[in-house]
């Protein structure tokens, strides 16, 4: 009886390496699938929207309060209207920012920014408007905080204005 060597042979084992060899190269040489194209992401929506918005509706409220204000008192009339003026003014600070950040969605250029616009409402009273002015104040002010240098001093600039309105309006 002869016996059967129970260690590989040098051959076996360098035939054993190249048939290895030659899977991996032949499993890395086939044709893998086309990576996907991401998706683009979708525009994200600018924080300063809203703060338009909320300026754009400080705005009517004032205006509408400054309206219905009562008829011996002229001065807050005034001062109402003024605030109007300043939230109406901030509104489009705003937007003018959104605008110059966005530049071009899709290839065209960022014009205008959508506002919308509600029926008429009851006239705002003194408390609301006040209320409003310093939710602003805090909005913008907290805004101010995270937002890019610039941004920032337009956000501050805005808390500060709501801020001293409130006191005006007091």
């Amino acid at each position: 009886m002869t016996a059967v060597p129970t260690t590989p042979s040098r051959r076996v084992l360098l035939r054993s390496a190249l048939a290895v060899g030659a899977a991996g190269l032949v499993a890395a040489c086939t044709a893998a699938p086309p990576p996907s194209t991401p998706e683009p992401p979708a525009p994200a929506v600018d924080p300063l929207r809203a703060l338009a918005a909320a300026a754009r509706a400080d705005a009517s409220a004032a205006a509408s309060a400054a309206a219905s204000a009562a008829p011996g008192t002229p001065e807050r009339a005034a001062a109402l209207g003024a605030v109007a003026a300043e939230r109406t003014a901030h509104a489009d600070a705003l937007d003018a920012e959104v605008v110059r950040a966005a530049g071009t969605v899709d290839g065209t250029p960022v014009t205008a920014v959508p506002t919308t616009t509600t029926g008429a409402a009851a006239p705002a009273t003194l408390a609301e408007v006040t209320a409003a002015l310093t939710a602003a104040a805090a909005a913008a002010g907290g805004a101010a905080v995270v937002a890019a240098p610039y941004r920032a001093g337009l956000l501050g600039s805005v808390a500060a204005s709501c801020a001293a309105a409130v006191a005006v309006l007091a």
